[in-house]
């Protein structure tokens, strides 16, 4: 058998500790193997030189970096030529990178038991399937229009799902936008206009995804849509019946300042005729007659070829830190709350329904925390100058900011600090141990109290104030869990979805046809989630036009006299990939990454992974061992 061998130096991160032309002396001792160096093995020139110097039906051996990086890329470019059966050793990390005076030992011992493995691999079939040029963008936020925008420019339809009554996320409720303060309005507007505007792209909000089958390519969606009681083709959105309503606020509602849809939404929590009242007021007032008090929930099916997931992020619920006093005394607000205020042109009041006339901003409310947020959001410093700037201009107020530090992005990030403090605004650094409502002494009766810490001048700090703006950090948006498990996508210790790797893949995921936009993988400002937003729909829509997509199947066999039936396999799986049916085990090969988990994991040795089985895998490791 005829083995290519191809070592790469990785710019001196391998070559500096091993000696590749000695490496490749040994090698060349077994007449069977042809070695070859290059500089950068992932390269455009790298990847020429190794299609170059292949034929097909070759088996490839591979020392590089770890298949963590470039494997992907290797096992995309071998499969053009028609090479399925490879080996790659991550000689960088396993040796290179590693202590010890014997590296290039080590990565002998490496490479000859992937030469032991590799002659023991049987090459996977490759099955056809052709691709469903539909697309389905979950999450109807910034990063969820601008990605639905991209597809559909490209000719690609696309069904924007929303869970809430209007598109446009969080994005529409924010007054200015960092760090340059420019009118939030005038920049998410516009994407919301286009997006009305682009034929190919179908909005459905209120929606919720029960179910999800299929194969990457053809994917079969179940949607369950809450009923809005107005009509979206009727309705005109002239407002008529927000006035005829006599409730304040009125149970009907846009509850978004650039609504999209422009078509109310009625809350049945609220609606007295809901209530079994015998109200019909917006009904009686309504020209269009698009008032429907007898709409119910409906069921929809769909076929899109992938996702893209935008479900993006929220804050944390900072009710939950007793002592901060969210929720339970007046005049402390969160960093929200102050921009949906600003948005909607509502007066800011303090403790004692009066214009503050000094504000307290409370950095990283519960972030950093390990009772609560153990990591840094990193956009949160900016945006609480944004406020604290914003309130000394509408307000004139004091404003002090309480801090452990401040973590601001790129140079302007570092122009709004020194604007911030030109205009007056005075910071604390230490944390907040209490916000108070009972005063410290007679004068500050009526205020709020808030005791901290200053830990550069070593001593405690009491401050009373009109008001409390609390910044928290962010967390995964409610339901993305339930769209994490219907997909069978990873996630972090945090809970935000896992890219496939986060710096040469950052929108991919594990899964076949389902990328990864904005705030969805972790805290992401405007511009972050628009960035990835459009790499997202490039992916997708790179995917879709192929109009085919081939995937490997029986990478792992079931033997059912072996099987005990723990179902620990199904449980292990993260993917989704095996699934009981009767007394039989199912395996997914469109779902199934060859991670090798369920194989591990089977105590009665039912499970195999086909291209390497047990004994090949038995001889590489007594081969490294030798």
């Amino acid at each position: 058998m005829k083995v290519s061998i191809f070592l790469c130096e990785c710019g001196g991160n391998i070559s500096d500790r091993i000696n590749l032309k000695k490496l490749s002396t040994k090698l060349q001792e077994d007449v069977n193997l042809d070695v070859h160096i290059h500089p950068f093995l992932c390269s455009p020139k790298g990847q020429v030189a190794l299609v170059q110097k292949l034929k097909k039906g070759t088996k490839v051996l591979i020392g590089a970096c770890s298949p963590h990086l470039h494997g992907e890329t290797f096992k995309t470019l071998l499969a053009e030529i028609g090479i399925h059966t490879f080996q790659i050793v991550a000689i960088r990390e396993e040796a290179a990178w590693t202590d010890g005076n014997t590296p290039e030992e080590k990565a002998l011992r490496l490479i000859k038991g992937a030469l032991k493995a590799l002659k023991g691999m049987v090459p996977p079939q490759i099955q056809e399937s052709l691709i469903v040029p539909n697309l389905m963008v979950i999450g109807g936020g910034i990063a969820g229009i601008v990605a639905a925008i991209k597809a559909a420019q490209e000719g690609i339809p696309v069904y924007l799902i929303e869970k809430e009554p209007f598109v446009g996320g969080k994005a529409v409720f924010l007054d200015r936008l960092y760090p340059r303060f420019e009118c939030a309005s005038c920049v998410i507007s516009p994407k919301l206009s286009t997006l009305l505007h682009e034929k190919r792209v179908q909005i459905i909000t209120q929606a919720r995804i029960v179910k999800i089958t299929g194969l990457p390519g053809k994917y079969e969606v179940e949607l369950e849509i809450r009923p809005r009681y107005v009509d979206l083709q009727k309705c005109n959105g002239c407002g008529k019946c927000l006035e005829a309503c006599p409730l304040n606020p009125p149970a009907i509602a846009f509850h978004n300042p650039h609504p999209v849809p422009r078509v109310p939404v009625i809350n049945p929590f609220a609606c007295l005729r809901l209530k079994g009242q015998t109200c019909r007021r917006c009904q009686r007032a309504c020209p269009q007659k698009a008032i429907n008090f007898k709409a119910t929930f409906q069921r929809t099916n769909l076929q899109v070829g992938g996702f893209i997931v935008a479900t993006g992020f929220r804050p944390y619920p900072v009710e939950k830190i007793s002592f901060y006093g969210y929720q339970r005394l007046p005049g402390v607000w969160t960093l929200f709350d102050l921009e949906k205020k600003f948005t909607f042109g509502e007066e800011l009041l303090g403790i004692n329904d009066r214009p503050p006339q000094r504000v307290a901003i409370v950095h990283c409310a519960g972030s950093r925390d390990r009772r609560h947020l153990p990591y840094c959001s990193e956009i949160c410093c900016g945006l609480a100058l944004k406020a604290a700037l914003r309130i000394k201009e509408v307000l004139g107020a004091e404003v002090y900011n309480f801090y452990l530090d401040l973590r601001l992005k790129g140079k302007e990030g570092e122009e709004l600090y020194d604007r911030v403090r030109e205009a007056g605004v005075k910071f604390i650094r230490g944390r907040v141990a209490e916000i108070s409502d009972v005063p410290f002494n007679r004068k500050d009766k009526g205020r709020l109290l808030v005791l901290a810490e200053d830990t550069l001048l070593s001593k405690k700090v009491k401050l009373a104030v009109d008001m409390v703006v609390l910044v928290p950090g962010f967390i995964p948006e409610f339901g993305s869990r339930e769209i994490g498990n219907l997909l069978g996508l990873c996630t972090d210790s945090l809970g935000f979805f896992e890219a496939r790797e986060s710096k040469t893949s950052p929108v991919e995921t594990v899964r076949k046809a389902v990328w990864l936009a904005g705030a969805t993988s972790g805290p992401k400002d405007i511009s972050e989630s628009v960035i990835s937003a459009e790499a997202a729909a490039l992916e997708a829509i790179s995917f879709l036009k192929k109009g085919k997509h081939l995937f490997e199947t029986d990478l792992v066999t079931w033997q059912k006299e072996r099987c005990g039936r723990c179902y620990l396999c199904v449980e292990t799986c993260p993917y989704q990939a095996i699934r009981p049916i009767g007394d039989q085990i199912k395996i997914h090969s469109e779902f199934c990454t060859a991670c090798g988990l369920c194989v591990t994991a089977c105590p009665s040795r039912a499970l195999e992974f086909r291209p390497l089985g047990i004994e090949a895998f038995k001889g590489q490791v007594e081969e490294i061992l030798a």
